[in-house]
């Protein structure tokens, strides 16, 4: 068990002196690593769908002979196709992980989840390769009844073409009936104030068929497991595979093998409960959870909710989660440069299907992205697009699941408006999926585009900026950061940020702004009152441009004399978990 765990569990069985002495002299380091790359290449990612179904976590023996050999032999055939690229375009690989979509287990280093995830960057690390991984813990979760039949206690009641079109029906039937709780209601999503989902209908791929209903993102605490609580236990063991070949490439100079990674696939609380593939918005688990008094938990069949307040609801649901899960990555060293949402958000206004989702992308912990297929050709045209990157002040964002169709020219135009834009440049393309494009107009379009030089960019663009300091640091006497590229002439202002927590949105209060000169890579600490804190940089541009770097953290210790107040306990543990 490692420090922090430890420390957690402690805390749940001893006096509070006892535990406040436990953190303060037995600290915990959130990470003990960052990973800061030195640029800032922009990656067109070929992800390939069909060797997902592999099995990743065979034997050694049988991976080594077997399994392997298919997954390289997929990469090889995308490097003849496409030429690797040069120091600002460069092709990468990826494929599906799923990681809620394995049979229920006590995560560790050893769950299948997680040997897939070292063995995908294993190939990289020998193919030399970068890689891009669609962490995907929202779409698909069926292996997991135990968390979401509440409905179905003989297996009797739901469509036998769900239990068929597992690998092993039987045997997957069995476990579905195990796991039925009632009580499983509250981790899945609910189709109006009264009504919990059951499976869902999808389209994707042309072919109709069900799947589990959506998981509740509300961070709900009415079952003893939540669909939330296994999902960061497994992306801890997840990221923490990733941890020692990230250390290892920015050692031997190949941060570059990392294009990033993505926190959830086309997040969104649209479902479909008819078998016309609607993709209306539901959520109503959701959006009650946000809206309702926990003692009331159905409020919704009562309460007068406006259209703008069950909007703003769905809204802030993705939101949290993505704030959530992004922070959640961040504390192992991952900076926001290589960390991606994704949501789903093509519907316009008007719209039966439309949820402006795509102004909640963004967070301080990572670059928004979405999905385009519709509006591939111009995502910038797309105006809850262009809108939520304005708002957020025109940083870098990422087209996180794309295909412009088969068009040589369709996607010459795309790739020219996703990475060459007026507004801000995309650093990742994440095209679904290799076996629909080889031997396309796409694949010329792309060579062209990797082996070209990318134009000279916007003079209002920012550089990336990175904190310096590590997070957890304890009464620290100045704060460091560094820029990626140099800033340009015409930056208005260099402002630190300040702000009470451990997980920050933008519009949480400071308690401490200044200014800082542009000359400065630092700014001294002020005075401030013990607890936990974190802070971040702001760079003003012009014509709207502005830049922020990823908030870091530090604890204010209290003096010795300093009384007990059950606040700033809180704080304190409450971040360190």
């Amino acid at each position: 068990m490692d420090r922090l765990l430890l420390n957690t569990f402690l805390c749940q069985v001893i006096p509070f002196f006892a535990c406040l002495v436990l953190f303060l002299f037995f600290p915990v380091s959130v990470h003990a690593f960052t990973f800061t790359p030195t640029d800032d290449p922009q990656y067109v990612v070929m992800n390939f769908s069909t060797i997902n179904e592999l099995n990743w976590a065979a034997p050694e023996d049988e991976w080594r002979q077997k399994i392997k050999p298919q997954v390289v032999e997929q990469i090889n055939e995308l490097r003849k196709a496409l030429p690797p690229g040069n120091t600002q375009h460069k092709l990468a690989w990826s494929t599906l992980m799923e990681y809620m979509n394995f049979p229920f287990d006590q995560p560790s280093l050893t769950s299948p989840y997680a040997v897939k995830m070292r063995r995908i960057l294993e190939i990289t690390d020998e193919e030399n390769i970068p890689v891009f991984v669609p962490l995907n813990g929202f779409q698909w979760w069926d292996h997991l009844p135990e968390l979401y039949n509440w409905w179905d206690p003989d297996g009797t009641h739901t469509d036998p073409k769900f239990f068929a079109r597992q690998k092993n029906p039987s045997e997957f039937k069995q476990r579905f009936i195990k796991g039925y709780n009632p009580e499983n209601k509250w981790n899945v999503e609910w189709q109006d104030w009264q009504t919990p989902m059951k499976l869902n209908y999808r389209n994707w791929g042309g072919g109709g068929f069900r799947l589990a209903p959506p998981p509740n993102l509300f961070n709900q605490k009415r079952t003893q497991l939540t669909y939330r609580q296994l999902q960061r236990q497994r992306l801890r063991v997840i990221v923490q595979q990733m941890i020692p070949f990230l250390s290892k490439w920015q050692k031997e100079g190949r941060s570059d093998l990392f294009a990033g990674l993505t926190i959830g696939t086309e997040v969104s609380l649209n479902a479909s409960v008819k078998p016309s593939d609607e993709f209306l918005p539901y959520g109503y688990r959701d959006i009650q959870d946000q809206l309702c008094d926990v003692r009331h938990p159905t409020c919704g069949v009562s309460s007068a909710f406006t259209s703008a307040q069950i909007e703003l609801a769905r809204q802030q649901s993705v939101n949290q989660y993505l704030l959530d899960l992004t922070q959640f990555v961040a504390n192992f060293g991952i900076p926001k440069q290589r960390v991606y949402t994704h949501v789903w958000g093509e519907a316009t206004q008007g719209e039966p299907r439309h949820v402006n989702y795509a102004a909640v992308a963004p967070t301080l912990y990572a670059r928004p992205g979405m999905s385009f297929y519709g509006y591939a050709q111009d995502p910038l045209s797309l105006a809850d697009w262009s809108s939520a990157l304005k708002e957020n002040g025109e940083q870098s964002w990422g087209a996180t699941e794309y295909s412009a169709g088969t068009s040589p020219l369709a996607w010459r135009t795309g790739l020219n408006n996703v990475f060459n834009n007026s507004i801000t440049p995309a650093h990742v393309l994440v095209i679904y999926n290799w076996g629909e494009h080889k031997g396309t107009g796409a694949i010329p379009a792309l060579a062209t585009f990797l082996n070209e030089n990318s134009p000279a960019p916007n003079q209002c663009v920012l550089p990336e900026i990175f904190t310096r300091d590590g997070d957890g640091v304890q009464n620290p006497a100045r704060l460091t950061w560094r820029f990626i590229s140099q800033l340009p002439e015409n930056v208005a202002a260099i402002i630190l940020h300040i702000k009470h927590g451990g997980k920050l949105s933008i519009s949480d209060p400071d308690v401490f702004v200044q200014k800082v000169s542009r000359s400065d890579n630092f700014a001294s600490l002020p005075t401030l009152q013990p607890g936990v804190y974190s802070w971040y940089i702001e760079v003003v541009g012009c014509e709207g441009h502005v830049q922020l770097s990823e908030p870091r953290r530090f604890v204010i210790n209290p003096p010795e004399n300093f009384s007990r107040t059950q606040s700033w306990w809180e704080q304190l543990i409450n971040w360190r978990m």
